[in-house]
């Protein structure tokens, strides 16, 4: 099979991010990390970040996905792993394999009454009850490290992203029989929005 085509990096993106960072269980953190990688957290538990974002087409490609990512300290560096990745494009998930080793899958979004459900080959993922678009009126810059194990050790990918912030997100409901069942039944640290987001990623 020939693997979909997908644009040159750096990717530029447009749409809605929203994110949240949730308080784990440090032995149930899902894996695998690069070498040496210490999850950052405190006792014993540890940081998770979940991130959905529904990129539209005044960007280099257009899809939904839905990221997990455990914050990292490797070294005298922080950023983050990406453990799991769902979209629903197929250019998408070859470049993110390729370009970064995102470990992409392929996932369905479906939208009814404000409620959006993915689901995968294997079943019910998460859902999220969408809310109503507001956001302060600044734009708020963030930038990330991502740290991905590779066979040649840890391959490094730097992204870039601004939007106008509004603190919550959508409620996000997690499958307890799905890949992401330790968040099922858990409230996060926090959320945020971005509305109006503008990312790079592949500097």
């Amino acid at each position: 099979m020939t693997p979909a085509p997908y644009p040159p990096p750096p990717w530029r993106l447009r749409g809605a991010v929203q994110a949240a960072l949730w308080r784990v269980p440090r032995a149930a953190l899902p894996g695998p990390l690069p070498a040496g990688a210490r999850p950052l957290g405190w006792g014993g538990t540890a940081l998770l970040a979940t991130v959905r974002a529904d990129w539209g087409p005044d960007g280099d490609l257009a899809y939904g996905e839905l990221v997990v990512a455990v914050p990292v300290r490797l070294g005298r560096r922080i950023g983050v792993t990406v453990t799991a990745a769902w979209v629903d494009s197929p250019a998408s998930l070859a470049g993110g394999r390729e370009l970064w080793a995102i470990p992409k899958r392929l996932g369905r979004f479906e939208t009814q009454a404000g409620r959006t459900a993915l689901t995968d080959a294997e079943g019910p993922v998460a859902a999220f009850q969408g809310r109503s678009p507001r956001s302060l009126p600044v734009r708020l810059p963030i930038r990330l490290r991502i740290l991905q194990p590779d066979r040649s050790g840890v391959r490094t990918t730097r992204a870039a992203a601004t939007g106008g912030p509004w603190p919550g997100g959508p409620g996000w409901d997690f499958s307890a029989d799905g890949p992401l069942a330790l968040l099922s039944g858990r409230r996060p640290l926090l959320s945020l929005t971005l509305a109006d987001a503008e990312a790079r990623f592949g500097l």
